[in-house]
């Protein structure tokens, strides 16, 4: 499934989620920028920054969306879907700090160009944002979503940190720190929406269940992308992943080859890995055939996804949803 996926990327850069042209996405930047136009000095630059190298509003779209699949457009799901990018963006600038990275979006990270004690700070103000907008609109419902969502990213955060060059993390570990990570921020959003849009609670958890599904596929479409994709469309540094020593879905099926097992585990004995040891990986990964049963995995997932969708009123709004879950595949097919 994934043969020649780099040769791909070149020949077709566009294989990306791009929702420019969706449905309330422009209404959706321009609330954006007004929340943040009451900053100021540095908060107000990093800000700019943030905004102008633009994102894929997958969150809040699927706030919006999710909501609308029970109830007409409203001001509420606005705000609670622009709460929930703010969240996304705070989470992004202190993931930066955490792991030392310098791009984000193809652009300068922001603690790459104002140092990681502005870039903790202007993390701190976008989370403290998304909360003001919460409160202020008395979302309890959408907050309480949101509060679950951060603290599983801090645990998520925390356990990829004392997992690092363990090299015998499991598939088992694996999924919890990616649900902790991806997963449940995006099952947060599905519910945040959906609950504003007056659904049921058996329709919450169902749509509920789509956003961790899709959370658990794109966070493996990522790491599969991290070997073999393009770094003009990632936005970010090949490799990085296995620079900082944390071990993802297709390392893991890798060492539970009996072939390569030993041979990975006195590579990494130092916790160190140089550019000849990534090169060497990421051979073997290709010629074992583990990307591709990754991307099976991460296919399993796009599929329960879309059966959740199937127990949901039908709407354009379910049909974006599943067009989602379309696009997600494209970049492994």
């Amino acid at each position: 499934m994934l043969k020649a996926l780099a040769e791909k990327n070149n020949k077709n850069p566009s294989i990306v989620l791009d929702f420019k042209n969706a449905p309330f996405v422009d209404k959706l930047e321009n609330r954006l920028m007004d929340v943040l136009s009451d900053s100021e000095g540095p908060i107000r630059d990093m800000c700019h920054h943030i905004l102008k190298a633009g994102g894929k509003r997958i969150r809040p779209l699927i706030v919006l969306y999710s909501g609308m699949i029970f109830s007409e457009p409203s001001q509420n799901l606005m705000d609670a879907a622009v709460a929930a990018e703010l969240i996304h963006m705070a989470s992004l600038v202190h993931d930066d700090i955490v792991d030392n990275s310098l791009l984000r979006r193809n652009r300068p990270s922001i603690n790459k160009i104002w140092g990681n004690e502005y870039a903790v700070l202007c993390g701190d103000y976008l989370f403290a944002k998304a909360f003001g907008i919460l409160s202020e609109k008395r979302l309890i419902k959408s907050m309480n979503f949101m509060v679950e969502a951060i603290t599983n990213m801090c645990h998520g955060e925390i356990r990829q940190a004392s997992d690092r060059f363990n090299f015998n993390v499991s598939i088992e570990s694996y999924y919890i720190r990616i649900a902790k990570k991806t997963a449940i921020f995006l099952q947060s959003c599905a519910k945040s929406g959906s609950s504003i849009g007056g659904a049921n609670e058996k329709d919450i958890e169902t749509i509920g269940e789509y956003g961790l599904n899709i959370g658990y596929a794109f966070q493996i479409i990522d790491d599969i992308l991290d070997f073999c994709g393009e770094v003009d469309v990632m936005g970010k540094e090949k490799y990085e992943d296995l620079r900082q020593g944390n071990i993802t879905l297709p390392v893991i099926l890798l060492m539970n080859k009996d072939a390569y097992r030993n041979w990975l585990l006195e590579m990494v004995e130092g916790r160190r890995i140089n550019e000849k040891d990534i090169d060497n990986i990421c051979n073997a990964l290709k010629e074992s055939g583990v990307l591709d049963e990754s991307s099976e995995i991460a296919a399993s997932h796009i599929k329960k996804a879309k059966k959740c969708l199937d127990l949901l009123p039908k709407s354009n709004y379910t049909d974006f949803l599943y067009n989602l879950s379309n696009m997600l595949q494209s970049r492994i097919n």
